[in-house]
C-alpha cells in the first residue's frame, strides 16, 4: 500500500496482491441497494453495476489476476475493459479503507 499526492492509500497493483476486506467493513442493503461503511470515515460507498460481483469476490485469498479471469469468465466486455474497470474500483475501495492488500 502506498499513498497518492492526494493522500489516498493506493495498492500497488502490479504486483498481482490478494485483496483482503478490512475488519470493520460494513455490508448492508438499504433500499434495494448494497452498501458499504468505511470504518475508516464512517463514509458509505454504494455497490452499483460491477461492483458488487467484485466485493464478492474480494475474499482474502484471492489475488487480483483471479477475480479479473473470474469476472471475464461471468461477463462480456472489450478486451482490458474488465480489468482496467475493476482495478479502478479497487483503487477506491483502497482509497475508502475498505480493502487492503494481504
Amino acid at each position: 500500500m502506498t499513498q497518492t499526492p492526494t493522500g489516498d492509500v493506493a495498492i500497488d497493483l502490479a504486483s498481482d496482491p490478494v485483496l483482503v476486506r478490512v475488519v470493520g467493513a460494513v455490508e448492508a442493503e438499504v433500499d434495494g441497494e448494497r452498501i458499504l461503511l468505511s470504518p475508516k470515515d464512517f463514509a458509505y460507498f454504494a455497490l452499483a453495476g460491477a461492483g458488487a460481483p467484485v466485493w464478492d469476490r474480494i475474499d482474502g485469498a484471492s489475488r487480483l489476476s483471479e477475480i479479473v479471469a473470474a469476472l471475464e469468465g461471468e461477463f462480456t466486455a472489450e478486451p482490458g475493459v474488465i480489468r482496467g474497470e475493476t482495478e479502478e474500483f479497487v483503487q477506491a475501495l483502497a482509497g475508502a479503507g475498505l480493502i487492503t492488500a494481504g
